[in-house]
């Protein structure tokens, strides 16, 4: 059972754009490989999401690692899968899951047009919900 992450406090620093509480499945695997993982986020903004991976083994990905992703693979909540390549800009450990628990900063560095529009759209409404200004959407 995977544990909440709300509370845990994030460096100022890290924060390019405004950060949004949402739980979405992201399946993701290094470039060229055949395993992928089950991770979930924490929070989403324009510049990156944050992962959340509270298993009992480790996640192999590092810092710099670029990730192929699947955002939301039943289209449960974005209404399509969103695939994009991600780029591991921060890792850190959570202390759970019998000390294999990770949190990872991801930036998204691509993603196609049809998949811009679903995520676009999902992130308008978590801001118009939150009350985020539009003129604080920055990519990174």
């Amino acid at each position: 059972m995977r544990q909440s992450t709300r509370g845990l406090r994030l460096n100022p620093a890290w924060i390019r754009a405004p950060r949004v509480n949402l739980d979405l499945e992201v399946r993701s695997k290094t470039i060229g490989t055949n395993t992928d993982y089950k991770l979930y986020t924490a929070d989403v903004s324009r510049s990156g999401i944050l992962l959340v991976w509270e298993r009992e083994s480790r996640v192999p990905f590092i810092v710099n690692t670029l990730l192929e992703m699947t955002i939301d693979p039943d289209g449960s909540c974005l209404g399509k899968p969103v695939s994009c390549l991600g780029k591991v800009v921060r890792r850190e450990p959570t202390g759970t899951a019998g000390g294999h628990g990770t949190r990872l900063g991801v930036q998204i560095v691509q993603i196609e047009h049809g998949d811009q529009h679903a995520w676009d759209g999902c992130l308008s409404e978590l801001e118009k919900r939150y009350g985020i200004e539009p003129e604080s959407k920055t990519v990174a």
